[in-house]
């Protein structure tokens, strides 16, 4: 496994298929290394646990291949949503901003694809794992309409310029691309409406 940089401070691991296992991302502060998913093989496991220095972890929701490795991740706590902490067995919830130190934001991002995801922002930057992504009913992907309200409010608060898609290529992606589909979506609304047909994917 090999950490690809997109600044000085800023990384992760690439995300695989077979076997599935999330992209991994990475934040060097001074005082702390801020892991945000921690992927579900022993390789990612490993690539991990070989970097030097403190490590705090974020999980952006409960799905296995963003939080499988969280018994064998050597961490000092991890932070999660109310749902993954309880399927956790424990950690610190995020049930609204939190500004922590060195300039490591965590929000609660709602979404339809998985209940109390977190997002992670630092330096241009903001990790949003799986967020974007539609859920399943009835054969169909889709959107909650109200969700996406919100979810779109949030994202328009942050400063970040580059938005960071698990299981996406390119990883990176710039924020006015990322809001501009997810306005154009939302604008396919009509009245009373709970459910949008995903096309933007």
């Amino acid at each position: 496994m090999k950490w690809e940089w997109l600044t000085g401070q800023v990384g992760y691991l690439p995300a695989t298929e077979s076997p599935l296992s999330a992209d991994v991302g990475l934040v060097r502060t001074d005082e702390m290394l801020w892991v945000y998913d921690v992927g579900s093989t022993p390789d990612v496991a490993a690539a991990v646990n070989a970097l030097p220095g403190k490590k705090t972890v974020v999980l952006s929701h409960f799905h296995p291949d963003h939080m499988g490795n969280l018994g064998r991740v050597e961490c000092e706590t991890f932070y999660g949503g109310a749902f993954t902490c309880k399927k956790a067995g424990g950690g610190i919830v995020v049930s609204q901003d939190l500004f922590l130190p060195e300039g490591v934001h965590l929000f609660p991002l709602p979404s339809i694809h998985a209940k109390g995801c977190i997002g992670m922002e630092y330096g241009g930057y903001a990790f949003l794992g799986d967020a974007l992504y539609p859920a399943v009913k009835a054969g169909q992907a889709v959107y909650n309409v109200s969700l996406l309200a919100q979810q779109l409010q949030i994202l328009k608060g942050l400063r970040a310029e580059w938005f960071l898609v698990s299981h996406s290529r390119p990883f990176a992606q710039h924020r006015d691309a990322v809001l501009a589909r997810l306005e154009t979506l939302y604008a396919r609304r009509v009245p009373g409406q709970t459910y949008l047909p995903a096309e933007m994917n």
